[in-house]
């Protein structure tokens, strides 16, 4: 690809793709947000020591659903079958957003699950022998342990996310992968255009691999 073309893309269509660019990272911003806390609430919940009956079962169940079923499908679930069925009106941002953070939650309830599953069954005796309530003995004992142990794979999860966020394009929301399509349209110029929103994608996945590794180091340390 010629580098004048690619400056010229740049020049041309940067106010398109940042416009596009900033509605990815809301989007995924607000996955994440759904994903992490409901995927730790979950995690915890399915976890061995603290498992409820039946609630601990459903949560199971939801989440075999929820990892079974390709994403793709859960959104078009989302956007045009679920409105239908409760005579609600959801935009597409909405939809996306949720139909993918809950998507994503399934997966981080296992790591967390896994992680916590991790620690020794006798620190949740010590603890309690110690006085600690099972509260206590979550968050000041069990989670900063299994957290150092789960965190390149919640980075891997979260990084993931991001790159999902391609497929709102497909339900009409204009991020950076839809907004690259109209460009390519217009101009006919592919590569110079997904030449720079790989770019883009790329410098977000390495600003979040670089906020992993030093949280990991300061962690260790």
């Amino acid at each position: 690809m010629p580098i004048n073309e690619f400056i010229t893309t740049f020049t041309s269509a940067s106010p398109l793709l940042i416009k596009g660019l900033l509605t990815t990272i809301k989007l995924w911003l607000a996955s994440f947000a759904i994903s992490l806390t409901m995927g730790c609430i979950w995690g915890v919940l399915r976890s061995n020591q603290l498992r409820i009956f039946l609630v601990s079962d459903l949560l199971d169940a939801l989440t075999f659903v929820l990892r079974g079923i390709p994403f793709f499908v859960q959104l078009l679930l989302a956007y045009f079958v679920l409105p239908a069925l409760f005579n609600i009106d959801i935009s597409a941002s909405a939809a996306a957003a949720t139909s993918l953070g809950l998507c994503s939650a399934a997966y981080v309830s296992q790591i967390v699950r896994a992680g916590i599953n991790t620690i020794d069954p006798f620190q949740w005796e010590a603890a309690k022998m110690l006085g600690y309530s099972m509260r206590q003995t979550l968050w000041l004992i069990i989670i900063p342990q299994a957290f150092k142990n789960i965190l390149p794979a919640l980075t891997g999860e979260f990084d993931q996310l991001l790159k999902t966020t391609a497929v709102f394009s497909t339900i009409g929301i204009l991020e950076l992968t839809g907004v690259g399509k109209n460009i390519v349209a217009q101009e006919m110029n592919p590569l110079s255009t997904y030449g720079l929103i790989a770019v883009l994608y790329l410098s977000i996945s390495s600003a979040l691999a670089v906020v992993s590794y030093y949280t990991e180091k300061r962690l260790q340390s």
